[in-house]
């Protein structure tokens, strides 16, 4: 087996590696930190999270933008084979599958390691973050290549539990979110006595996306790099909402939401309008990140597009003059997308990196979960996202479910735009998708990508 690392950064202090044969590689820890970097390095890439399935191709299948003369012409129109878009949609796939089978791969050897080759907290960190990485490849082919359970228990995606050279059969939807949901259990597990601990709280409050004390690989330092306890929580909350299972869904959500450090203040909370107002404000709004990829040329190839948006006025309403999702995200007209041109001198650390988890979708999750046993908590939740996000009018009440999700789908239009959220959140509630210049798409029968190279 071959793993690919990549061209490893200062900020995860390992030596640049290209090509490492396995027996090589895992003959120390520090190895398996390498291995481990290479298939972030693949998360990243333009094929997965670095594009395709954040602010590119999943975000044009949501309308979230008036685009013309790009290369994503054939797909706003959900043409999924003109233009090369057949090959990109198969690669997708092949990438997905190939990073599936090398956190397999790094499984496998961890299991050939006697004990004490690792250092306390370390395997178990390890296999955690593994375990929830290969969770979430899994579970997004499964949103991409398969119907949502609202509309159908389809048998269209492979499980992978091993490395195998060997095809597996698919399996049943229902079957694979149980998959899942067992091994992100697992993952929170392994990962909690560690990342839970009253150090680790405060560590991962103020150095989440930079070093503290302790610069190595398997320190408490850029844990919102990582596939982390917080991360698997809230992966767990997504992974449970769409199986259907909302009381998990909401539990997990909640318990992000609600964790405190030793002085009670929450270990994870939002940009204060402090920042936001004096001007020189955190454009990505970036304190409720909780977990996020790291690619260096992340900001250059997203501005080899420009990402305008169809009229932002109907979608703000009578927060467009208040809600900080407008002056950090766009610009003044609301027209491009300019959530990712960050500045070192005002972001700071916070540049580099490709949003993957917040805060705000979990209350979306909780407040959506608990509207049919308490919809006034259910609203509550979600005004108290608005005013975080500094709009000054709350919702009234809302007589029922359809038109509460309506009201979360019109905040997560705000909130997620280049950051691949809506698209599956159409395709879970089976919607119809917004557009506020080339009308509403009714999307059903194009929910599912086809794949031709299995």
């Amino acid at each position: 087996m071959i793993l690919f690392s990549g061209c490893v950064k200062d900020w995860l202090e390992l030596e640049p590696k290209s090509e490492v044969s396995a027996d090589v590689l895992f003959e120390t820890p520090e190895g398996f930190s390498i291995a481990l970097n290479g298939i972030y390095t693949n998360l990243s890439s333009g094929t997965l999270y670095g594009e395709m399935l954040t602010h590119g191709f999943v975000d044009v299948l949501a309308r979230c933008y008036d685009l013309k003369n790009t290369l994503y012409d054939q797909l706003k129109n959900y043409d999924y084979v003109s233009s090369g878009m057949e090959q990109r949609i198969n690669s997708i796939w092949a990438l997905a599958y190939t990073t599936i089978a090398n956190c397999n791969g790094l499984l496998e050897e961890m299991n050939k390691k006697e004990p004490g080759f690792f250092k306390e907290h370390e395997r178990a960190r390890l296999e955690g973050e593994v375990l929830a990485i290969r969770a979430m490849l899994h579970f997004d082919l499964l949103r991409l290549y398969a119907p949502a359970p609202v509309v159908q228990d389809a048998t269209l995606i492979p499980y992978y539990t091993a490395l195998s050279h060997v095809p597996m059969p698919e399996k049943p939807t229902s079957e694979i979110l149980q998959l899942l949901i067992a091994d992100l259990t697992r993952s929170k597990q392994l990962q909690k006595e560690f990342d839970t601990r009253t150090v680790a709280k405060n560590d991962f409050n103020k150095f989440r996306y930079r070093f503290g004390e302790d610069r190595t690989f398997f320190g408490t330092g850029q844990r919102g790099f990582r596939m982390g306890y917080y991360a698997t929580t809230a992966l767990l909350a997504r992974v449970a909402q769409y199986a259907g299972n909302e009381q998990l869904a909401y539990t997990n959500a909640m318990e992000v939401i609600d964790d405190k450090m030793a002085d009670n203040e929450p270990v994870i909370s939002f940009t204060p309008a402090t920042v936001i107002d004096v001007g020189v404000y955190d454009r990505l709004l970036s304190e409720d990140l909780i977990f996020s990829l790291y690619r260096i040329d992340f900001e250059e190839e997203f501005n080899k597009v420009i990402f305008l948006l169809p009229n932002t006025s109907p979608i703000f309403g009578s927060d467009l003059n208040s809600d900080y999702r407008k002056k950090c995200y766009l610009t003044a007209d609301g027209r491009q997308l300019m959530k990712f041109d960050l500045e070192q001198d005002r972001e700071g650390f916070i540049t580099s990196v490709i949003p993957m988890f917040r805060l705000s979708e979990l209350y979306h999750i909780a407040a959506e979960t608990l509207y049919d046993t308490d919809p006034d908590g259910a609203l509550a939740l979600l005004n108290t996202l608005r005013a975080k996000r500094g709009c000054t009018v709350p919702l009234s009440s809302i007589a029922s479910k359809s038109a509460f999700e309506d009201a979360i789908i019109n905040d997560a239009r705000r909130e997620f735009v280049g950051e691949g959220k809506l698209f599956f959140l159409y395709k879970r509630l089976n919607k119809t998708v917004l557009d506020e210049y080339g009308g509403n798409q009714t999307l059903t029968d194009k929910f599912v990508l086809p794949v031709t190279e299995r």
